[in-house]
């Protein structure tokens, strides 16, 4: 019998694959559904067959769907007549993609990627669409997304600052966002109601959505916006207290000026094209930088400024660079992080970071390849009198976790076994590794005068890593005998935790 051939031009093709795709989505969706519907509706029910639940006000029913995912509150539509249109209240809208991911493997239709950020950008609009709550307190999608789906993305931020918005949260972070950043999405300002390239916008109230007087966090990751968008959403946003950039691309220079300002927490994180960073007469209670040191920063004047967090690409010439930059507050700090890499510990001893004599927390994260000392650094704390609590976070990569402590400087090991801190009450160390961290415990125990608590946590700190008892990074799990080694270290009347996988 012949074969006959139907040709179909690429409108009506495209056509009928979108009815395809979306007929898919109602019949999973449904199908969670009915999932969702033989689990609920036997706890729904009281013994003489009365739904007791349905009874109570929409205000309790909508707080209950708001402690479960927006998954699991979208299936209870099916539960009955009552239910079908409560879950369109929920004042929380989290968007993650593994609320997708069931959805999206399903049907795999070759380009995985463009898959997965179809399905995600439909199931966003289509909750929105549906969302029938007076406001919305918080907005979060967490998908794999770029400038191919902008126009999905322009209409979800209107609909977001039109419903009065207390947090927006876009992490629109992908595999790509780094080698290709031309490939992020841009917050256009026609999205936000100004006027075009060129204009001023500070304190401009042409179409100014709501959502503005009520927004409280902004966090955008892997989003290009001009430097005067983020001046536009500082001066017009009179609650916004925490401010959040990550893998910006487009952020040259960023101000932070005011009083007036409610602002009290900052993140610059990866914004590798930014040059100068200006922080006068604020509010800021913490300030998290990591990052290529950029040409200029600027930070006086900020009183109540307490924790810093410097990730200067583990390099500490740039650390001490930016520490000097900081030198207006470093007396007032309380709380510090620290990220440096393998090849700068040796380092820690030379360059010492300033006297910090209000520090009470400091953090050290440490990216090291092989058995490189940090006795340089125990010696460094010597400056820093009122430190109560002392974290070490060990990441190792490689095969050289493993070894000896016979790199560390003998005068290192002597100026420091003299040295006790009369304050510090707290020792952490992440990623501890037996063989070449004992020492580094045992020299931390003679410095602690009076210890409160000790934390080893001996869990391997890659989480890609196997869980083998020796995988390729080196990593080996702590022995009984090992433990009972450490345990000896430490007084008895010392709280003393080991933590393993």
């Amino acid at each position: 019998m012949p074969t006959s051939v139907v040709t179909v031009d690429d409108e009506t093709y495209n056509g009928r694959r979108g009815d395809l795709e979306e007929r898919r989505w109602r019949c999973h969706t449904m199908a969670f559904s009915s999932q969702m519907e033989g689990r609920k509706r036997a706890s729904l029910t009281s013994p003489e067959g009365g739904d007791r639940m349905s009874e109570l006000p929409d205000e309790i029913l909508v707080s209950i769907l708001s402690r479960l995912t927006l998954r699991e509150a979208v299936g209870t539509s099916v539960l009955s007549k009552r239910w079908r249109y409560v879950w369109t209240c929920i004042p929380d809208l989290s968007f993650d993609v593994n609320d997708i991911s069931p959805f999206c493997y399903i049907y795999p239709l070759g380009d995985h990627e463009y898959d997965r950020s179809q399905w995600g950008s439909q199931w966003v609009s289509w909750v929105l669409a549906q969302h029938r709550g007076p406001n919305v307190d918080e907005f979060r999608v967490c998908y794999d997304l770029d400038k191919a789906c902008s126009s999905h993305i322009d209409r979800w931020i209107e609909f977001a600052l039109s419903n009065r918005v207390h947090t927006v949260e876009l992490c629109l972070s992908t595999r790509y966002t780094k080698r290709f950043p031309n490939r992020c999405y841009r917050l256009q300002r026609r999205v936000l109601g100004l006027s075009a390239l060129g204009s001023s916008l500070k304190n401009s109230s042409s179409n100014m959505f709501v959502g503005f007087k009520s927004l409280k966090t902004l966090s955008l990751k892997a989003v290009k916006v001009d430097d005067e968008v983020i001046e536009y959403f500082l001066s017009n946003c009179p609650l916004l207290e925490r401010l959040s950039l990550h893998l910006n691309f487009r952020l040259r220079n960023l101000k932070v000026v005011g009083r007036s300002l409610l602002l009290r927490h900052l993140e610059v994180v990866r914004c590798c094209r930014v040059k100068t960073i200006e922080i006068c007469d604020t509010n800021l209670v913490s300030f998290t930088y990591a990052g290529k040191r950029p040409k200029t920063m600027l930070l006086k004047n900020a009183p109540k400024l307490v924790e810093v967090s410097i990730n200067p690409d583990g390099s500490m010439l740039h650390a001490r660079a930016i520490f000097l930059q900081l030198s207006c507050c470093l007396s007032q700090l309380e709380n510090l992080q620290l990220t440096v890499y393998h090849s700068e510990l040796e380092r820690l001893r030379n360059y010492m970071l300033p006297e910090l004599k209000n520090l009470k927390q400091f953090v050290l994260i440490v990216e090291r390849w092989r058995n490189h000392s940090l006795l340089g650094f125990l010696v460094m704390i010597r400056n820093w009198p009122n430190l109560e609590r002392l974290v070490l976070r060990l990441r190792y990569n490689g095969r050289h976790r493993h070894g000896s402590f016979r790199d560390a400087p003998r005068a290192n090991m002597r100026e420091a076994a003299r040295y006790c801190h009369p304050c510090l009450k707290v020792v952490e160390i992440a990623g501890y590794c037996n063989t070449c961290d004992f020492e580094l415990f045992k020299h931390i125990i003679e410095i602690v005068v009076i210890p409160e608590k000790i934390i080893i946590d001996t869990r391997n700190p890659n989480p890609y890593s196997d869980s083998d008892s020796e995988n390729e990074d080196g990593y080996r799990e702590l022995q009984n005998d090992e433990e009972q080694q450490l345990r000896t270290l430490v007084s008895p009347g010392v709280e003393f935790v080991i933590l393993k996988s």
